[in-house]
């Protein structure tokens, strides 16, 4: 599933936002390294200010008495020279332990003991051996060695306070340097992974898009249908004078002399006017104002040609989108149709006489229409048949005329059919009194004919119908080749995704330097490294009609950071064109423009994609014509059919008196064939028209829908004196006709089984259940289903039956047991499906049934 973008923008937010804050937290472990690193170079600075001062003692101590034992009583002012010394130091150690009281109080006591220090050697040093002043020399002398013992112990604590500070800076720097790295690495890695991971979330999706985008416009091309959309141009007063193209497909050109892009941005009223007379322009205004699909057919003038258009309009945003599907020829063919019956009826309303009337039916149709009769042996088991009639189709089939084969043995005209199995299925419809429907083939002219035959049983013989479905077969075979194919190509487009080869760049724009990956050579043909990779280099492996594009991607990565195209061709060093899809960006390092991204192979997906969209055509073309085919068969089925009631009625009324009670009784099994095929035609148009394509899905209020089906069926409900009980049932999403369809199949079948031995009941009533409580195995893609039970204490059947029963044309009864057609309970089936739910049957013989529907809650 793929989330929604704004969630990926939002961890992108996010991820930015851990960055800044990785910047700011590494700046400020950063600040507090450089300052514990300042603190510790301020202590080993502090201590080395601390071993110069106390050294400048020593060497004033030193100093004074090499003069004195030297009796320089007249050298130079030694003791000056020291004291500036000293207390240029003691000034400098003041302020740099300004922050340390501690340490203010040794200088204090420094500088005490250095003024008498001071003192005492400026006396010593002026003594002159031999005076009276030898007391004072020596008391001088103690006091030099006194001061110098107590500036010793002031020098040790001084240096202890600060091997301390040391100490605890070192341990606060040490943390510092192992923390910060490890810190920034890791949140540097768990940003990255969040970029990288919405990044590629985010790519996937804008190509998802790109895809639908480009196959919305493919459609839209195809398509021979004019789909604009519109959006509304007010007045002062707020009301719609009139729509504004906004978007219009290019097929609008081919009736208009303007093009699609001058079309774009114009009023409607000014470039067809004709929609303020013939009520377009009020039914969109209607659609715009309740939302509701309007539609609109007209007849329309372009130069001189006239044109019928059939518009459908939805609301769309704040605008409305409206669909014109050109149906000129469809107008033009009903016409012809139209007059072309008339002429028909006019002559068929000539013929009176009912065989020549039956005779010109038969010969009408192109179906084959024979009747045959059993020829049997001594045992009575049936050896073959005789051909007893046969209409004029059959010429076009097999080159006979009716009348030369009447009589004859089908074992001389048609000797294949006890080779091809349809023997044992007409000796079947006889022994066991069913209608048989089977495939048979005749071949001709070295081609082959495929008929879908019909037998009936009739008297001791068989009627069979065939209907030629060559074309039929013929493009159901390509639908399967062509499902076969795409299958065979999505597979080797899926297996080419797995193994796709993929390499990736960097390249600095400025510089004309590049680095590819190893498999990036691979991709050109040359081994890893095979020689020393730059733009133009590598331009010479692009193919020459695709260097625009290639310059194009430089250009723009190296202008806008990234380029809108992404593919080009390249020619390997063996000679094999390659396509290659390109996905990179420009970044900027150390004042650099880099180029970074990953090329991809796409070869192979070039051509599938090639493939696949020549396939899709020709499915596309396929499907059209079977549907067009279809529609035909549908109608042409139905008209001859519509022409034999209509005739039997009025030969009912005329001519049946005149008719032997041979030829009344013939006649009524004519009139009772033509009922069922009717029956049957109409049946099967329903079952065809039963589209999942449908989203025509409303709620749907069970309660009415049954009323009104047993409305509907009142008088057969009083004739078979049936009690029916209905539960409340609830509201659900569907197609009303279809459920309402669904709902009469099933009362209706519940009717026609009753029992025949004690008083009919019928009871609907329905259940919400969670999917996990549902035993029948079917694709349950909601939570929640409503289970609709039709249950019937009728006849009954095997439980064996119970999924045949759902299949086109099966029955369980004769029919002149029970009459009906076998569709009925498949046309319930694919409405359950087509609500995408399920219908089940439960039964026992003799002891009535259930039929279950699961749709959706």
């Amino acid at each position: 599933m793929i989330k929604p973008s704004k969630y990926f923008i939002v961890l992108l937010i996010l991820a930015t936002a851990l960055l800044a804050f990785i910047g700011s937290r590494s700046y400020k472990q950063i600040q507090e390294l450089r300052e514990s690193a300042d603190m510790v170079a301020h202590t080993l600075r502090v201590e080395a200010e601390i071993n110069h001062l106390f050294s400048q003692f020593a060497m004033m101590q030193s100093e004074v008495f090499e003069a004195r034992l030297r009796n320089e009583t007249k050298t130079p002012n030694v003791l000056r020279i020291k004291k500036d010394s000293v207390d240029a130091i003691v000034k400098r150690l003041r302020r740099l332990t300004s922050d340390n009281p501690q340490q203010q109080r040794y200088l204090q006591q420094v500088d005490t003991q250095q003024a008498k220090l001071y003192s005492a050697l400026r006396l010593f040093k002026a003594y002159v051996p031999n005076t009276v002043e030898a007391p004072e020399y020596g008391e001088a002398l103690n006091t030099v060695s006194t001061v110098m013992d107590s500036l010793e112990t002031v020098k040790a604590a001084m240096l202890n306070t600060e091997e301390e500070l040391l100490r605890q800076r070192q341990v606060a720097y040490q943390k510092s340097y192992y923390f910060t790295p490890f810190m920034t690495l890791f949140l540097g890695m768990f940003a990255l992974a969040i970029f990288l991971f919405s990044f590629l979330r985010i790519n996937r999706e804008r190509k998802q898009t790109k895809r639908a985008n480009d196959f919305v416009q493919n459609v839209l091309k195809s398509s021979p249908n004019i789909v604009s959309h519109f959006e509304p141009v007010l007045n002062e007063k707020k009301e719609v004078v009139d729509f504004k193209f906004l978007f219009t497909s290019e097929q609008i050109e081919g009736i208009t002399n303007d093009s699609q892009n001058e079309i774009i941005g114009t009023n409607l009223t000014h470039s067809f006017p004709e929609v303020l007379e013939n009520g377009l322009f009020e039914l969109m205004k209607t659609c715009l104002v309740t939302g509701e699909t309007q539609t609109h057919e007209a007849l329309y003038d372009f130069d001189g040609e006239k044109m019928w258009f059939t518009n459908t309009i939805n609301k769309l945003g704040n605008g409305v989108t409206n669909t014109a599907r050109d149906t000129t020829k469809e107008k033009n063919a009903e016409a012809k149709l139209k007059a072309f019956n008339e002429r028909l009826e006019e002559q068929n309303l000539t013929l009176l006489d009912s065989r020549g009337f039956l005779n010109n039916i038969f010969k009408s149709i192109s179906s084959v229409v024979m009747n045959l009769a059993s020829v049997r042996d001594e045992k009575g088991k049936i050896v073959d048949f005789e051909i007893l009639f046969m209409n004029d189709a059959i010429n076009e089939v097999t080159g006979d005329i009716p009348e030369t084969i009447k009589h004859k043995k089908a074992s001389e005209i048609f000797p294949t059919i006890f080779t091809s199995g349809v023997f044992e299925k007409l000796v079947a419809c006889i022994e066991e009194n069913r209608q048989m429907e089977y495939e048979t083939s005749y071949e001709k002219d070295g081609h082959t004919l495929w008929f879908q035959a019909t037998a009936i049983k009739l008297n001791d013989g068989v009627t069979v119908t065939t209907r030629d479905i060559t074309e039929e077969k013929r493009k159901s075979e390509e639908l399967v080749s062509l499902n076969e194919q795409l299958a065979i190509q999505n597979s080797i487009f899926k297996d080419a995704e797995e193994v796709a080869n993929i390499g990736s760049y960097v390249g600095y724009l400025r510089e004309n330097q590049a680095w590819i990956s190893d498999n990036f050579y691979r991709i050109l043909g040359h081994e890893p490294h095979d020689f020393e990779i730059t733009f133009e280099k590598f331009k010479e492996f692009v193919h020459p009609d695709d260097l625009e594009i290639y310059e194009q991607i430089r250009n723009e990565t190296l202008g806008l950071g990234t380029a809108d195209s992404h593919r080009h061709r390249i020619i390997t060093k063996g000679g094999t064109i390659k396509h290659l899809h390109v996905n990179g960006q420009m970044i900027i390092k150390d004042g650099n423009q880099i180029s970074v991204g990953v090329v991809r192979d796409v070869t192979k997906e070039v051509k599938s994609e090639r493939r696949l969209k020549s396939k899709n055509e020709e499915l596309k073309r396929s499907n059209a014509e079977l549907e067009s085919f279809n529609r035909v068969a549908s109608h042409d089925l139905q008209e001859p059919m519509r022409k034999i009631q209509m005739f039997i009625s009025r030969i009912s009324d005329s001519e049946l008196e005149r008719l032997s009670e041979k030829g009344r009784m013939y006649f009524d099994k004519i009139n009772g064939s033509a009922n069922r095929m009717q029956t049957l035609i109409k049946y099967l148009l329903a079952y065809s028209r039963i589209n999942k394509n449908q989203k025509e899905f409303v709620p749907v209020d069970l309660n009415e829908t049954v009323a009104k089906v047993l409305g509907d069926l009142d008088e057969r409900i009083s004739e078979s004196d049936v009690e029916i009980a209905v539960d409340e049932l609830p509201t659900l999403k569907g197609i009303p006709f279809q459920i309402e369809q669904l709902l009469n199949n099933l009362i209706s079948n519940a009717i026609k089984y009753r029992s025949t031995t004690e008083k009919s009941k019928i009871v609907i009533d329905c259940k919400k259940l969670s999917r996990s409580r549902i035993t029948d195995e079917f694709d349950k893609k909601k939570k929640y289903y409503y289970r609709l039970s039709i249950m019937d204490n009728g006849i009954g059947f095997a439980q064996e039956n119970a999924e045949k029963i759902f299949e086109l044309f099966e029955r369980l009864h004769q029919r002149n047991e029970y009459s009906g057609t076998g569709i009925g309970l498949a046309i319930c089936k694919k409405i359950a499906e087509n609500h995408n739910g399920h219908i089940v049957a439960e039964s026992e013989k003799g002891k009535g049934a259930t039929f279950c529907v699961y749709l959706p809650a």
